[in-house]
């Protein structure tokens, strides 16, 4: 049976592909999408959709419009009158829209779109008379919490690494106490970090762990070039190039048991829809995780193998003393006339080299039944795949 969803979030990386799989099977998609500079709303939604298919228009059996406006605005930005015009019209709200801001900076923003945005979609969706609603979350609303996590944790006394963790939690409170008060078949989704497409590598964007991977990048490509400019400089403390291999002595912060809960694009859309085709899936919240997440310091070094970057040396030390350790090595190449101050981009990740719980997904494992699948490991050459492609798009995102 073909649906109409309204789905908040449509330009970001998940809600992307979420509306793109919608169209695919026939759906009509309400996009609401914000203009941006001299971007027309429209004109934003369907750049994206073009990106996952040059072809979309012509080919997918679903149809889409775009409402102009925003999760920040009373009624989404449309007039009470039009949201009258719809009620009882709508089959599905998925609400993807949030902002991943980790600085303390940004915190204003990120709760007026991460928990108020979310109030107002609620609202909105019960203006409109929608009795399905799709909430997406994180499963970094644990916070700090250690050993296992599991899906009926919805509360907890733990501290938070960032204020998009915080307001992630927030909003889950918000879905849950207005889906009571309105009576909303609601499901909640907790992805973990969200890599490229497992088949393709493909992403739209390249944030969270891509802008870890980023820096090594970035390292040798200062490196070459400053080693063809001085190469004796910089052989006497130990960097040189050999050929398209180069060698730099740094230290790096990196817990050795650390590690980073990755799932592919493909994987987490995939199984966000298995299970919002389950009638029990209706109050339940699903962990859409890695059971067996690879430890961040193999995936780092086998980055540094991939490109071809030797001499780093992943430190176990503590975390109140990693920023300083970055910080040491950072001044003391500076004094050498090379500048690696990009490093310090480490700062907004770096509670995540030092420890995550693991994330169980009994309800999960338990409403699939036979159609649960695990996700893709993150393998050597799967990684290579991941950051090849963003490598080749120069870590340019194209989304936003």
């Amino acid at each position: 049976m073909k649906k109409t969803i309204l789905l908040t979030g449509g330009t970001g990386l998940l809600g992307s592909h979420l509306g793109y799989e919608f169209l695919l099977r026939g759906d009509h998609v309400i996009y609401l999408a914000r203009s941006q500079r001299y971007r027309p709303a429209v004109e934003r939604v369907t750049g994206v959709l073009k990106r996952l298919n040059a072809r979309i228009l012509e080919e997918c059996p679903g149809s889409f419009e775009v409402w102009e406006g925003d999760v920040t605005q009373m009624h989404l930005g449309q007039t009470a009158e039009q949201l009258a015009a719809w009620r009882g019209k709508i089959d599905e709200v998925w609400h993807a829209a949030a902002v991943l801001h980790f600085r303390d900076t940004y915190e204003e923003l990120t709760e007026a779109i991460n928990i108020n945005g979310t109030v107002k979609v609620l609202n909105a969706a019960h203006a409109l008379g929608v009795r399905r609603f799709h909430h997406i979350s994180t499963a970094y609303v644990s916070g700090t919490a250690p050993g296992v996590v599991l899906e009926e944790h919805h509360a907890h006394d733990y501290d938070f690494r960032n204020p998009y963790e915080r307001t992630k939690y927030d909003a889950e409170q918000e879905v849950r106490r207005k889906s009571a008060e309105y009576g909303l078949a609601t499901t909640i989704y907790r992805p973990a970090v969200i890599v490229g497409d497992s088949r393709t590598g493909r992403s739209l964007n390249f944030t969270g762990f891509y802008n870890i991977a980023k820096i090594f990048f970035l390292i040798k490509r200062v490196l070459q070039r400053r080693i063809k400019e001085n190469p004796e400089l910089y052989r006497k403390v130990g960097i040189y190039a050999t050929g398209d291999r180069v060698v730099f002595p740094l230290k790096f912060p990196c817990a050795p048991d650390s590690t980073i809960n990755l799932v592919p694009i493909d994987y987490v859309v995939r199984t966000m829809l298995e299970l919002a085709a389950k009638p029990e899936s209706v109050g339940q919240t699903f962990h859409i995780t890695n059971p067996h997440p690879p430890r961040i310091v193999d995936l780092l070094r086998e980055g540094c193998r991939m490109i071809k970057l030797d001499g780093i040396e992943f430190v176990n030390c503590s975390f109140n003393n990693a920023l300083h350790l970055i910080r040491e090595e950072i001044d003391g190449y500076a004094r050498l006339g090379l500048n690696i101050s990009f490093c310090m981009e480490i700062r907004e990740y770096i509670h995540y080299l030092f420890g995550e719980p693991l994330f169980d997904i009994s309800n999960v494992r338990r409403v699939l039944r036979s159609r649960f699948e695990e996700p893709p490991a993150i393998t050597p050459g799967l990684l290579r795949l991941l950051l090849e492609y963003a490598n080749n798009h120069q870590w340019r995102s194209a989304i936003g």
